[in-house]
């Protein structure tokens, strides 16, 4: 017996070692299938709880409160998956609310301890920085700064390296960012790559922001906006939309006094009357838009009732998918793919028409890019079903190319592409086209 002993503690280590390898690999394991793929991009409102959004003040847009306020009164109320659906789905938000709303709503989900919709936020903060043309470089690389600081503290070290990298591109390259912030941005990406354990790239940024060059004197230009006409008044649609208002205020009181558990709680008639007022105002103006357009021949005029239009189709698509927390018109949710074409349409029509005062205006390769850009994220945000975004950046290359012919001075927004994924960075034009030997080394 005495000889088996000593074999029989060698078994037991040997057993343990095997079971803390397997144990450590598992957690390697899920740790991996946990962090955040950074070319694995997902729409937000693909990545919405409809089971999360509360009641109390889900309803704010159909009440006919803007967008902001529905936002600030959602944030308010810690009701943060009821704000994200209003960034994941309304088309009447800026891009700097929504840069805004994205970062405010990483650093309240991280604080609830909801890591994976933290992530997204930061995630989805950081690529609306480097797709928008309405945010300067400044803003971008504050953002940048928040969106890495809150993906580090979440230990989502891969999607902190990208957001570094970007933001170090930049703070070297941008021609409009002045000195001072120049070096103070540098310093600070050095202290992120230290973060991140890139001792090399540290020195690079710390060696740059020592040496950091001025702005270039490049004119100021504001983003191109199209012009917009006057919607032509239609009582039949205003009546239309006081009684859906009138239906929502009902049904928003009903959840206030009687707060329902689930979905089947909430009050059948109140619902059944909200529907009936939804597709009357939807019946409404489809005729409206119809009879608009083809009465009129004013561009501006048909702008309008395009983005009108597109905003009351982005409503629809947000009722078809459940986004309110419930099912407001059942035929819609049986035709959410329907509607969603429908709504691609639309934009689509928008842009066409705006595109055709961007070939007339002073800069028109710029106002072009600014459009392509807005179109990139209308597609990365899931509004446009129906245009592939190959094309899109295939748009992109060709108007960028025409802008870096014409010295005009900015950073270009370029593809990179791993297994079959695309994301966007910002870089100058010497890197233009290099792919992943654009990237800092």
């Amino acid at each position: 017996m005495k000889r088996f002993i000593p074999i029989l503690f060698i078994l037991i280590g040997c057993g343990m070692m095997t079971i803390g390898a397997v144990i450590l690999g598992g957690t390697y394991v899920v740790r991996r299938a946990d962090a955040p793929d950074i070319f694995a991009w997902k729409p937000p409102l693909e990545l919405l709880d409809h089971r999360a959004l509360a009641p109390a003040s889900v309803l704010s847009p159909l009440l006919d409160t803007s967008a902001v306020d529905a936002l600030n009164i959602a944030l308010d109320s810690a009701h943060l998956d009821n704000a994200y659906a209003l960034v994941a789905y309304d088309p009447t938000l800026t891009d700097a609310v929504r840069l805004g709303a994205l970062l405010q709503l990483g650093a309240q989900f991280a604080k609830a301890n909801k890591t994976t919709q933290a992530v997204t936020c930061y995630q989805a903060a950081a690529l609306l920085a480097t797709l928008s043309p309405a945010v300067s470089d400044t803003a971008r690389l504050d953002a940048y700064s928040q969106s890495n600081q809150g993906l580090r503290d979440l230990n989502a070290a891969d999607a902190a390296r990208w957001v570094t990298d970007q933001a170090f591109l930049v703070a070297q390259f941008s021609p409009t960012v002045q000195r001072q912030v120049r070096a103070r941005r540098l310093t600070q990406i050095a202290d992120d790559y230290t973060g991140l354990g890139l001792s090399g790239l540290a020195t690079q940024a710390r060696t740059q922001a020592n040496d950091a060059p001025d702005a270039s004197n490049v004119p100021t230009r504001t983003v191109f906006v199209p012009v917009s006409g006057v919607l032509p008044v239609s009582p039949q649609v205003v009546a239309a939309k006081q009684a859906r208002v009138a239906a929502a205020k009902q049904l928003a009181a009903d959840l206030a006094n009687n707060a329902p558990k689930t979905v089947n709680d909430w009050p059948a008639d109140s619902v059944s009357q909200l529907s009936d007022t939804l597709d009357a105002e939807d019946q409404a103006r489809q005729t409206y838009y119809d009879q608009a357009s083809a009465a009129t021949q004013d561009p501006a005029i048909k702008l309008a009732l395009a983005r009108d239009r597109v905003n009351w189709l982005a409503l629809k698509y947000r009722v078809a998918r459940g986004a309110f927390g419930n099912s407001l018109v059942a035929a819609w949710s049986k035709n959410s793919k329907t509607i969603a074409s429908d709504l691609s349409d639309a934009w689509e029509e928008w842009y066409r028409l705006a595109q055709a005062q961007a070939v007339t205006a002073p800069n028109a390769n710029q106002a072009t890019e600014d459009l392509i850009r807005q179109e990139l994220i209308g597609g990365r945000w899931g509004w446009l079903a129906n245009v592939p975004e190959t094309e899109l950046t295939q748009a992109l290359s060709d108007v960028t190319q025409r802008l870096i012919d014409q010295a005009v001075p900015a950073l270009r927004l370029d593809t990179l592409t791993r297994n079959g994924k695309t994301n966007f960075i910002l870089v100058p034009d010497e890197r233009y086209g290099k792919k992943e030997q654009a990237l800092p080394k």
